[in-house]
């Protein structure tokens, strides 16, 4: 039983951290700005005070500093391999990019056609204001992803492979876990899509440096976006940019088709690893 609170205890972690996050995102926003002070004490317009904090890079630094604290936690607790979590050296780049294609591929299949279901995004503006700093876009495209990695990929999928759960339940539960912690709709299916393609990879190679890659990729081309359109970015639309819903259909099928095929190879040809050895070794064990 205590197998199936690896998850939970991640998650936690994340959860705990966060909070402390955003008390610190406050602290951090009154000692850049002691306006906010007096904001508060006059009961000001909730939306005056967020841009107050937004543009104080609070929420930013706050992201920055509660990620790097979960990954401090989980190293304490022993569910971060720091032998292998960065080691270039184990990765077979000439199929590895396999691989590399085969995600990027499916990163903008799964955005082109999460669009389809028109989710709620709640996290539009606070992206869009923080992309037009630099320590947001940082937070967002450089150090958010890699942080991420190292709890979601590192700490959450790597110990449970690495303490006898089936590859195939410990891919799916980090990948959902990984969706859901977005907690936001229109990231939601997206991010679990992804995080199964980054979770096959991370199974392969052993460690986190490929994933890093396609999560600095995705996020960084989000925030170029962003800064580059300004307010536009919220209503841009990949259906639009393809030429329309029709254009759309017509593109992602033959887009999955070779996606899978690409990942398909990668998983088929990759070589066995020191890591994937004894992960293979341990597939059959029971999860529970």
């Amino acid at each position: 039983m205590k197998k199936i609170l690896y998850p939970v205890l991640v998650v936690i972690v994340f959860l705990v951290m966060q909070v402390l996050g955003g008390v610190g995102m406050i602290i951090i926003a009154i000692f850049k700005n002691p306006s906010i002070i007096e904001s508060l004490r006059n009961r000001v317009d909730p939306n005056t005070l967020i841009n107050q904090v937004m543009a104080s890079d609070a929420l930013a630094w706050a992201l920055i500093l509660s990620g790097l604290g979960s990954a401090l936690i989980l190293t304490a607790l022993r569910m971060i391999e720091w032998k292998t979590v960065l080691n270039v050296k184990m990765i077979d780049w000439k199929i590895g990019m396999i691989g590399i294609v085969g995600a990027l591929l499916g990163i903008f299949y799964t955005d082109c056609f999460s669009e389809f279901f028109e989710l709620r995004d709640d996290m539009g503006d606070i992206f869009n204001s923080m992309s037009n700093t630099l320590v947001g876009a940082l937070a967002i495209g450089v150090t958010g992803p890699i942080i991420e990695e190292f709890i979601f990929r590192e700490a959450l999928l790597g110990f449970m492979l690495r303490n006898n759960w089936n590859k195939w339940v410990a891919i799916s539960v980090s990948a959902v876990v990984f969706g859901l912690i977005h907690a936001n709709p229109a990231q939601i299916p997206f991010a679990v899509v992804v995080g199964f393609i980054f979770g096959l990879i991370y199974y392969k190679t052993g460690n986190i440096v490929i994933p890093s890659i396609l999560h600095i990729i995705n996020n960084s081309s989000a925030v170029w976006m962003m800064y580059s359109m300004g307010d536009e970015a919220k209503d841009a639309s990949l259906q639009e940019w393809l030429g329309g819903r029709g254009i759309t259909i017509g593109v992602i099928i033959p887009l999955g088709v070779v996606c899978f095929w690409l990942l398909r190879l990668f998983w088929i040809k990759y070589p066995q690893n020191e890591v994937t050895n004894q992960l293979n070794a341990q597939d059959n064990e029971t999860v529970l």
